[in-house]
């Protein structure tokens, strides 16, 4: 950790970190194992939500029974396991483990829709902001504003002009040591004018213009230069993934796309500490010590509890073909997958499993689909099936 991090109540010799593992060394490994990691970090994160979030159902998620046993599934197909029978909180705010999944079914939903004929550009918008703000009053603003620009007279000459057919929006959440909370929102947008046709910078200055001046009479600022990006075409990464955390590259090779960009955001897993956090990221110095993290953190949670992380314009869904619009917790209880039962455990064992904090391992173990291997691992933690 470095001077940033102290102020958050992190020392260098603060031995917890230990607990962290060696991130640095993330990139050395292959792509499974650093997958594996990723996968490790999420529950390690979860137990640390469900700590500061003692009050809410993310303390229950994949904890609490529903059943009688606990049933450990395997899919032979895709070669994971996973739990049945027990609570899942599917909030893709405090979760990391539901966020995983939840952004992931909306992120290959969004890029599989058949875009042929049309355009894209992604516009995203902030505010000025410090550490003197809190995030209900941020968010409240900037969600206002926006709403706001895209209503009214000034909005339809917009769409006309550039002939927008629809358009998605995704909300994502920073925090930063010199300025405070940072939401901001990301709006892919579809035209029907080809994609030479797109000026981002006529764009960007026509919406920054309006936004400003909306934002002023609610007596905020936006910065000219900050407050509105536009960008177009769909291999982009942008610079604040790199900033914020890295993610693996899909199987094409390609950066993150558009769709990943703002379908991704909670999700993201932000190994890359400096002057900026995500929300998950503070989890991992409330691991590490940090009190005033783990306060973040929870104001964080209650002020995005409710709120939708993806929200569709009117009829841009039917313009896709796209069913029925699946709510978080619905996603986050699908199973995806036909699977087999490995193995039934009572409340004794999970209750061992639980208290150990070996939710993870025994999921793994179990994803080798080896079911004496898998019964090995559990007599080692006490548990005999």
């Amino acid at each position: 950790m470095n001077g940033e991090a102290a102020s958050l109540g992190i020392t260098r010799d603060s031995r917890p970190l230990s607990r962290l593992g060696r991130i640095a060394d993330l990139d050395r490994l292959s792509p499974e194992e650093r997958a594996a990691q990723y996968r490790l970090i999420r529950w390690q994160r979860q137990s640390m939500a469900a700590r500061i979030m003692y009050d809410q159902r993310v303390a229950k998620c994949f904890r609490v029974r529903l059943k009688p046993f606990v049933e450990v599934l395997y899919s032979a197909k895709v070669h994971k396991a996973h739990y049945g029978g027990l609570v899942i909180c599917g909030s893709v705010w405090m979760c990391p483990v539901c966020a995983a999944k939840i952004t992931e079914r909306r992120r290959l939903e969004l890029e599989s829709i058949d875009t042929t004929g049309l355009s894209q550009f992604m516009v995203t918008v902030t505010l000025q902001h410090s550490t003197d703000d809190t995030l209900k009053d941020v968010e409240r603003h900037l969600t206002s504003a926006w709403t706001q620009l895209k209503s009214g007279g000034w909005w339809q000459r917009f769409a006309r002009e550039f002939l927008i057919v629809g358009n998605v929006i995704g909300t994502e959440v920073t925090y930063g040591l010199e300025a405070g909370w940072h939401p901001h929102k990301h709006v892919l947008m579809w035209s029907r004018l080809s994609d030479r046709k797109i000026k981002t910078e006529m764009i960007r200055g026509r919406i920054s213009e309006r936004f400003e001046h909306i934002l002023a009479k609610a007596g905020r600022y936006a910065s000219p230069i900050h407050g509105v990006d536009v960008r177009k075409g769909n291999n982009l990464i942008s610079e604040y993934v790199a900033k914020f955390g890295y993610e693996p590259k899909k199987k094409d090779g390609k950066g993150w796309s558009l769709a990943a960009e703002i379908t991704k955001g909670p999700a993201k897993i932000g190994l890359k500490y400096g002057k900026h956090y995500s929300p998950f990221q503070l989890l991992d110095l409330y691991l590490a010590g940090s009190l005033q993290a783990g306060k973040l953190f929870r104001e964080y949670a209650l002020t995005m509890k409710g709120t939708r992380q993806l929200r569709w314009s009117p009829g841009t869904r039917n313009l896709f073909g796209l069913d029925r619009e699946l709510s978080d917790e619905e996603i986050a209880a699908m199973q995806e997958q036909i699977a087999a039962i490995l193995g039934l455990l009572n409340s004794e064992h999970w209750l061992i499993i639980s208290r150990k904090e070996k939710r993870f391992h025994v999921l793994e173990v179990a994803s080798t689909g080896n079911v004496e291997c898998f019964k090995v691992y559990l007599k080692s933690l006490g548990v005999e099936l």
